[in-house]
């Protein structure tokens, strides 16, 4: 097998992270590059759910969707915990982008050149560094505001709960 390393045939492999609203901005992104750009794949990788709802309109050619394992296991009932599902994928998710990462380099015939990747997924800079190619994480999620939520999601739940006031928040910084 043949994996390509020239410029002219560039692989960026997109790791999305499959919740709420981050893929549908990170698509988005990577259909105005995939115009820009037609001679560089983009390798769209995320849960079957996912992909499946993002990619039920047409695409440009050169961006091609492929599922990872959301981590649910077959038959599981969810216990209705907060983001259970999302701790799920994150037990597997490293693993799984991966292993997907790999089958697209054979699939394509295209060596990955470039990690495009939701800021979530922390553990893709390990993995472009392993690679030792060049990682570009995207934060598409709500801006600032949205930012700050995430950093202070612990101290949130520890002072308003999950299911109603607790006592009151007098300030969280960007917010």
């Amino acid at each position: 097998m043949l994996i390509t390393k020239s410029s002219s045939e560039c692989h960026v492999a997109v790791l999305a992270f499959p919740f709420s609203t981050h893929p549908g901005p990170l698509l988005n992104l990577v259909q105005r590059l995939a115009v820009e750009a037609p001679d560089v794949i983009f390798s769209f990788i995320s849960t079957a759910k996912s992909n499946e709802s993002l990619f039920s309109v047409p695409n440009p050619e050169n961006i091609k969707p492929y599922p990872i394992w959301d981590g649910v296991p077959e038959g599981y009932v969810f216990a209705r915990k907060p983001q259970e599902d999302i701790n799920l994928f994150l037990k597997v998710a490293a693993k799984g982008f991966k292993l997907a990462m790999q089958a697209v380099e054979v699939e394509t015939r295209r060596r990955i050149g470039w990690v495009m990747a939701d800021a979530f997924l922390w553990f893709s800079s390990d993995m472009a560094e392993e690679r030792g190619i060049s990682w570009v994480p995207i934060w598409m999620s709500g801006g600032a505001c949205s930012l700050s939520v995430h950093l202070y999601t612990d101290l949130i739940r520890e002072t308003v709960g999950f299911s109603g006031k607790k006592f009151g928040v007098k300030y969280i910084y960007s917010l």
